[in-house]
């Protein structure tokens, strides 16, 4: 597996992109980000990690002073991982054909692959124009899992910037009705999976099989990619061993900040009330929500 960060470059896209959206001010590398009566420093906000590795951000540490902070990092040395560390999965597809990365899949993804290959139910597309289509689907999918959405502003300003690095992709069933879609950027030769999975409503149990399965097979036909990035899962939680289940990896997620805390463990109960709240609540107040949580 290939030891890189993002560049500098994406992190200024995700800046403008940021400012662009929710106003936020900027402070030497950071971004001010408000948060219930006080504010962080942070280096990024809703972005899992940045163009720094924990070895690499000393120098970064020493500007917030007696400031609250938060920074993001990949730490590639960390191997005794345990249960609720913060982990991105990233599968190595450089120099491999969809034959060899599909070896490396556990039975359950190969059986539910094998299974709509043979169904025929899918067809994957992508589009700039899939924003709107997209953002319903997470609409769905955080609402289930109790976590504010942001705006949909935030999206359409992510794919102005970044232009042809990203892509938004949606899986369609044989009624040409949308069941699922997702969220890609490209810095660096890491292809990111960032925001994105199935309706719960239109999930045949195989559904995410097959869409994870069409993205390896579009994003090993763009020969600058080497790896592609699952994102953000608790170790050992749910979407970890679906990420894995590809054959993908854990690599540490070092949240250095001046108030540690277990963000699963944290939230697992502000979540599970949100989950319940009406839609009309979550829709109205979420996207104004994440503007103030840092942890997000």
């Amino acid at each position: 597996m290939k030891r890189v960060c993002y560049t500098p470059r994406l992190i200024q896209l995700w800046k403008k992109s940021l400012v662009e959206t929710f106003g936020f001010e900027e402070y030497m590398d950071f971004i001010v980000q408000p948060s219930f009566g006080t504010k962080y420093l942070s280096y990024l906000p809703l972005l899992n990690y940045t163009d720094k590795t924990s070895q690499e951000a000393r120098e970064l540490l020493e500007l917030p002073k007696d400031n609250h902070y938060q920074i993001r990092t990949l730490n590639f040395e960390y191997k005794d991982f345990k249960d609720h560390d913060t982990v991105t999965l990233r599968l190595d597809i450089e120099g491999k054909s969809l034959d060899e990365i599909t070896k490396g899949y556990k039975k359950l993804a190969k059986r539910s692959v094998n299974k709509e290959k043979r169904l025929q139910r899918y067809h994957l597309q992508r589009a700039h124009s899939f924003i709107e289509a997209f953002y319903d689907i997470l609409r769905d999918i955080y609402k289930h899992h109790g976590t504010p959405l942001m705006p949909i502003a935030f999206f359409y300003n992510l794919a102005k910037n970044f232009g042809e690095d990203l892509d938004i992709f949606i899986l369609f069933n044989e009624k040409e009705e949308p069941v699922g879609g997702v969220l890609f950027f490209y810095d660096n030769g890491i292809a990111t999976l960032l925001y994105g999975g199935v309706y719960r409503h239109k999930n045949e149990g195989s559904t995410g099989y097959f869409l994870y399965h069409e993205l390896i097979r579009y994003l090993i036909s763009k020969p600058d990619i080497h790896t592609i990035d699952f994102g953000r899962s608790p170790y050992n939680g749910g979407t970890y061993f679906f990420k894995t289940r590809f054959g993908a990896s854990p690599v540490k997620i070092d949240i250095l900040t001046d108030t540690q805390k277990d963000i699963y463990a944290s939230y697992a109960l502000a979540s599970k009330i949100w989950s319940k709240l009406p839609l009309i609540f979550t829709d109205f107040i979420g996207p104004k929500l994440t503007k103030y949580l840092v942890d997000l």
